[in-house]
């Protein structure tokens, strides 16, 4: 059996341990804990290949007939419940998981991709409030939008560059402010590279650099922040693929000496590429199966192609 087969082996066995969660909508992929941060997770692994998180990931957004339409929670469980018992929304972390799933399944999200633009239309953030003797409401609106009532959902300038980036790449009509901060996302990335600390920041700064990679697009700029990313942590063997575009022989070498023993192991809530901490002991599978996914398509060159719809596996499975 060759490595890539031995990766291929590792990846099933080491899935059926790991931990999901069920909803109206149908089971998902999720590390454990609250679930807060799933819908990155499912965009990750929806762009690697993995059917069920694509499925999660839609599952993650409200429909017509729903309080807000077109709006994308954390998982589907906080849609279901529409977010009871928790005081955040979703956030800028979680729309790069959208955007990674997005950029690799055009045609599954042709729809949703309007509808949630149509939301952020909807709820647009207020730059200047009436005073209440002007009777109160807003004066003048921000070109940032937002989900709820929580800065941490604003859409960022860096955020619509990136949006407008997988827009263009899917050939979806593109919203004003795609084009107004165009290449917002360029200078940014790079500098924050260099100083955010090790952990989920330095994680969404790679996430950012891999969207890249997948849209081929911007190479200076994401080959230049994923080499400091793995540069920071050369321990991270996410951050070492994605800084290299490609992947040899010892990396699926460390690849199966890392991941788990699917005989002993047991799922806890690490998602370890985004802790400064990489020991296995505290994984939760699912990021062994993304990373393991991520090579195999990398190894038989289907990276940045619409992974299968149909199947669990791929096509050459």
């Amino acid at each position: 059996m060759n490595k890539l087969d031995k990766v291929h082996e590792r990846v099933i066995k080491i899935r059926q341990k790991c931990p999901s969660r069920m909803s109206r909508y149908g089971i998902f992929p999720s590390k454990g804990g609250d679930g807060g941060d799933d819908c990155l997770w499912l965009g990750l692994l929806s762009s690697a290949g993995f059917v069920i998180a694509t499925n999660g990931l839609a599952n993650c957004q409200a429909l017509h007939g729903e309080k807000y339409p077109g709006m994308f929670y954390r998982n589907p469980v906080r849609r279901e419940t529409h977010n009871s018992g928790y005081s955040h929304f979703f956030s800028r972390d979680m729309a790069m998981g959208v955007l990674c799933a997005y950029a690799a399944h055009k045609q599954r999200f042709d729809s949703s991709q309007l509808m949630w633009l149509n939301h952020i239309n909807a709820i647009r953030a207020c730059a200047v409030k009436k005073p209440k003797w002007m009777g109160g409401g807003c004066l003048i609106r921000s070109p940032m939008y937002r989900y709820a009532k929580d800065d941490r959902s604003d859409i960022t300038p860096a955020m619509w560059a990136l949006m407008g980036r997988v827009w263009e790449h899917n050939g979806w009509p593109k919203h004003k402010c795609m084009d107004t901060y165009k290449y917002a996302d360029g200078d940014i990335s790079k500098e924050s590279a260099k100083i955010v600390p090790i952990g989920y920041q330095l994680h969404l700064l790679a996430v950012g650099a891999y969207l890249k990679w997948m849209l081929k697009q911007s190479r200076a700029i994401r080959q230049e922040v994923s080499s400091t990313c793995y540069i920071r942590q050369p321990d991270n063997l996410f951050y070492k693929i994605v800084a290299q575009e490609k992947v040899i022989d010892s990396d699926m070498e460390t690849f199966l000496e890392r991941c788990p023993n699917p005989d002993t192991f047991v799922p806890r809530d690490y998602w370890l590429w985004e802790k400064d901490d990489q020991d296995p002991y505290y994984s939760c599978g699912w990021d062994w199966v993304f990373l393991g996914y991520l090579i195999i398509r990398i190894k038989t060159g289907t990276f940045g192609l619409p992974p299968s719809l149909t199947t669990g596996e791929y096509d050459f499975f």
